[in-house]
């Protein structure tokens, strides 16, 4: 029989269970798709940040390069640790070393709290497919026994277990437990894989915060050097 003609002659649970299998799916494969071009670009921005703060040659010539960035991952940290800068320095005191320390301390503090408010916004969407990969199958195999109960209700009803009896039941269950596996083994692998992708572009993030506070690390070096020199002059 033809499948569309099986779908079509289903009771109404068994379609109702195929319409959310079907809407998961389509959910899971819409998330795949933006999810892959969101992960793709933003890996590839990332590696262009890196270099650009390591041949940035100190915090202003960063804050000017730093604008073709603008709203994309990994450009949050970056102000966010140069905002702290500008608000130390507009303080006007001469960093003894000392406060350049605990100024850094508070920093590296920081950066772990900046990378993770990244993450959260790279994870959207991946609860989705974890929920859809779990799911799914259960949901498949709640129309699977439906289906069968389905085809037991025939027999008892005809009072034959004959094929034309049982087919309508059984192709019902079988038709859930296919549905319930399209949408699963997509959802469960693209969480599995953008998870992985994840990781990644955390340990980039990681590399833009720890250069970043290298470069002001070393701005604070040269104020500190700077001051020093000016009062053996004096």
């Amino acid at each position: 029989m033809n499948i569309w003609i099986l779908i079509l002659q289903a009771g109404p649970v068994a379609k109702l269970t195929m319409v959310i299998l079907f809407l998961i799916s389509l959910g899971a494969w819409t998330i795949i798709f933006f999810k892959w071009r969101e992960f793709s670009r933003n890996e590839q921005t990332l590696q262009d940040l890196v270099d650009t703060i390591e041949e940035a040659g100190d915090c202003i010539s960063l804050v000017s390069k730093l604008k073709s960035f603008r709203k994309t991952t990994g450009w949050r940290v970056v102000r966010a640790l140069l905002n702290e800068w500008v608000r130390f320095r507009a303080e006007k005191v001469t960093p003894s070393a000392p406060v350049s320390e605990a100024f850094l301390r508070r920093l590296s503090n920081l950066v772990p709290l900046y990378i993770e408010r990244e993450l959260l916004l790279l994870r959207q969407g991946l609860t989705y497919l974890a929920v859809a990969g779990n799911s799914s199958p259960f949901i498949g195999l709640f129309g699977t026994v439906w289906g069968i109960m389905s085809a037991f209700h025939d027999i008892g009803l005809k009072g034959s277990a004959s094929l034309a009896t049982v087919a309508p039941g059984i192709a019902e269950a079988l038709i859930a437990t296919a549905l319930g596996l399209f949408a699963a083994i997509p959802a469960a692998m693209a969480y599995n894989f953008f998870t992985a992708r994840l990781e990644r572009l955390e340990v980039y993030l990681q590399e833009v915060g720890t250069l970043t506070l290298m470069l002001v690390d070393k701005e604070l070096h040269q104020v500190s050097s700077s001051s020093v020199e000016v009062k053996d002059e004096v």
